[in-house]
Formats: C-alpha cells, sequence, structure tokens
C-alpha cells in the first residue's frame, strides 16, 4: 500500500506527489505470489481437486466483481469530475456512454466506458495493450487462476509431477521457460500484439515467483536441499528483475530498480524463516491483529489502488497536505477491505461452497420393524425386542 500511494500514485497523478516519503521498491505482489505457491503445494492434496478449485475461485470472483463494478463506477464519476466533464441525459449515458466532450483522457485522469467494465470484469487486460485496467493491482487475479487451475489438472490429471524430482524440475520451468520465451522466442522488443497476449495473458513474466513457493514448501519439508534451493531462488530474483526492467526499458540506474531487486530477496529469505524456522513466538502479542489484517487482506488488495488515488485527489481538493493524506488513506483501505470481505467475501464463500443438502438416511431395521404408530411417535403397543437387551 505504501509503494502505490506514495510512489505509484504521483507517476500516475503528479498532483499527489507531496508525500513525506516515496517507497520505490515494487516486491509486494511477486511476494504475494510466492505464499499462494507455498500454499498451493499446501492444500492441493486435501481432497479432490475439484472442490480445493471451486473454493479458490468461489472466494476470489464474488469480492472481485464487487470491487470492479464500484471501481468503474467511482473512477467514471470521480474522473469526470475532476476533468470538469459531463455525460448526457439519461442513466445509460452516465453510467456506460462517452463524455460530451468525447474525450475520455483529458487530464491524468481517465473516465472509463462500458467497455472498459466488460474488459475488467472477464479479466481480458493482459490479452490486449491497449486495454484499460481499472485498477493496477488487478493483473495478479487472472494470473493466480491460471496457476491454480493448471496445478488443479497437473495434480487430478497425472502423478508424473507427485515425485519431489518432478516438482523441483517443473519449478525450474516455471523459471527458464518464461525467459526464454519472452528474450529469445518472441524477442523483447516485438511490438507484434500476440507477443504481449502470450507474455502477459499467460502470465509468463510472474511465473517463476510460484516456482519459488514450490521450492520452499519441498525445502520446509526437507524434500529439497539448501543448496538447490538457494541456487533456485538466486535465479528466481534474477527472473523477477529482468521481467520488471526489461534491458529495453530501464537502466541499472534506475532508482526503483535495486530496492526492488533487494526487497525481493530479503522476502524470500523471511518467507523461508517464517516456513521452516523457529516460531516468532516474540510476535505472539501481535497474533490478533495480525490475523485480522491477514484476514481481511484480499479485500484491502481489491480496494486501495485506484480508490485511493480518487480519494488522495479529493482530500488534496480538500487542502490536506501529504503528510496528512497518507495515514487517512491506509485507514481507509483497512477499513474498505474489511467491509468487503465481511459483506461479499465471506458470505459468498459460504454460501458458494454450502455442502449439498443429502437426501435423509432410510430407517434402521428395528424401526422398521415398529408399529407404524410408534414408528410415527404416537401412542402404541410397545415395540417387541428383536435383538435381546442392549
Amino acid at each position: 500500500m505504501l509503494g502505490h500511494i506514495t510512489h505509484q500514485g504521483p507517476l500516475a497523478h503528479p498532483e499527489l506527489a507531496d508525500y513525506p516519503f516515496r517507497v520505490t521498491a515494487q516486491f509486494g505482489a511477486a511476494a504475494l505470489m510466492v505464499i499462494s505457491g507455498f500454499f498451493v503445494c499446501q492444500t492441493i492434496r486435501r481432497g479432490g481437486t475439484g472442490r480445493w478449485l471451486w473454493r479458490k475461485i468461489a472466494r476470489l470472483l464474488p469480492p472481485y466483481v464487487v470491487a470492479v463494478v464500484l471501481t468503474y463506477v467511482v473512477m467514471r464519476l470521480a474522473g469526470a469530475a475532476f476533468n470538469g466533464q459531463s455525460f448526457g441525459s439519461g442513466w445509460f449515458d452516465t453510467l456506460f456512454g462517452p463524455t460530451t466532450d468525447g474525450l475520455a483522457w483529458k487530464t491524468t485522469w481517465y473516465v472509463p466506458v462500458g467497455h472498459d467494465l466488460l474488459i475488467n470484469l472477464l479479466m481480458m487486460q493482459g490479452w490486449n495493450q491497449y486495454f484499460i485496467w481499472l485498477d493496477g493491482s488487478y493483473w495478479t487475479l487472472p494470473v493466480q487462476l491460471l496457476v491454480f487451475t493448471g496445478a488443479a489438472l497437473l495434480w487430478s490429471r497425472s502423478s508424473w509431477f507427485r515425485g519431489d524430482r518432478r516438482i523441483q524440475l517443473l519449478a525450474w520451468a516455471l523459471v527458464v521457460v518464461p525467459l526464454f520465451v519472452r528474450f529469445v522466442l518472441i524477442g523483447v522488443d516485438n511490438p507484434a500484439p500476440w507477443a504481449y497476449s502470450v507474455v502477459f495473458g499467460l502470465g509468463l513474466h510472474r511465473m517463476h515467483a510460484f516456482a519459488a513457493g514450490a521450492a520452499i514448501w519441498l525445502w520446509s519439508r526437507g524434500r529439497m536441499g539448501g543448496g538447490h534451493l538457494a541456487l533456485l531462488l538466486a535465479a528466481v530474483v534474477c527472473a523477477q528483475d529482468l521481467h520488471l526492467y526489461p534491458f529495453h526499458v530501464a537502466l541499472p540506474s534506475d532508482p526503483a530498480r535495486l530496492p526492488s531487486d533487494l526487497g525481493f530477496a530479503v522476502m524470500l529469505v523471511a518467507i523461508c524463516a517464517a516456513a521452516k524456522g523457529r516460531d516468532w513466538t516474540f510476535l505472539r502479542p501481535l497474533a490478533p491483529a495480525f490475523s485480522w489484517l491477514a484476514g481481511i487482506s484480499y479485500g484491502v488488495y481489491l480496494l486501495h489502488q485506484e480508490l485511493g488515488y480518487v480519494l488522495a485527489r479529493v482530500l488534496l481538493d480538500a487542502g490536506l497536505p501529504g503528510w496528512a493524506r497518507l495515514p487517512i488513506l491506509l485507514a481507509a483501505a483497512i477499513v474498505a477491505g474489511w467491509a468487503l470481505t465481511t459483506l461479499v467475501e465471506r458470505p459468498a464463500h459460504s454460501r458458494l461452497t454450502r455442502p449439498r443438502r443429502t437426501a435423509p438416511p432410510p430407517r434402521s431395521a428395528p424401526d422398521d420393524l415398529l408399529p407404524a404408530q410408534a414408528a410415527a411417535g404416537g401412542k402404541g403397543p410397545a415395540p417387541v425386542s428383536v435383538g435381546g437387551p442392549s
């Protein structure tokens, strides 16, 4: 959140650049995917993979749909207000039509149209470089769903991927193959639309993070050596650097490059320590707060970025400087994430994963021998004992 508020926000909207500091390191989403890869390995072995995948979908999609619709409406109304624009008459023009001047980009604030809403609901943003992301955070969700689906298919259809050596080979493939495809087969400067779709539509630029999660899971269970893990994680950090800062768009002197690489490397070490190290008992007093924040983290993730920029602009117009806006934005993101979790994510997940009702079990043989009136609970002659004293 700090990176999005203090760094990404001012890049998109320069008027928001008066925060007291900037967090330029970009590794939060990659760390999220490492942890996600770890727990894929941890949980996919429990029960049927179909039900496992459905529980993932049931948790992720409902709050995403609500967040997309909410973000679209707020972006549309706020963007037009910031740009001094208006819409035609009628509810359809207000919600889906172009502005009266026909300009979507009048300033740095984009006014989305119905086409953008549909694209984001269908998660097609990564398949065309000209599609608009309503929120920059949304790119992670289709990548995660691709990985979850692939993991479910591999685990359920073949036993080939269940051996330690084979999972290790798969982890290396997730690091090396995307680099080969992007930088050798396609070419990093390839302008063809299909090249963009292959890399970003299929999430090839983030597969290395899931590989790290799988490797850490193997190592934490004594199924991969420490040296092997260190070599693979070093390759993962290199892959992260190349994908995040391709050599045609970033120089080694890029001020965000070194903090991003170092931050990601430190986060990998921390995840390893949490996965296999001793319990961090010194944090036990903070466990309730951590657990609560973890429980609402997905909702916070969905709502904090673009809606946070809008709120920051409103607060700026109200005269609040950056140092005063920052805590308000953090608190607002937490409250919004809690509301989305409480009102949408948990109820929808519970309803969608609720076990189906089954028919009542047939009566046992002794019940069948009871007179009909007694079996129905009414008065009648005492039943005859058929099994002796109990």
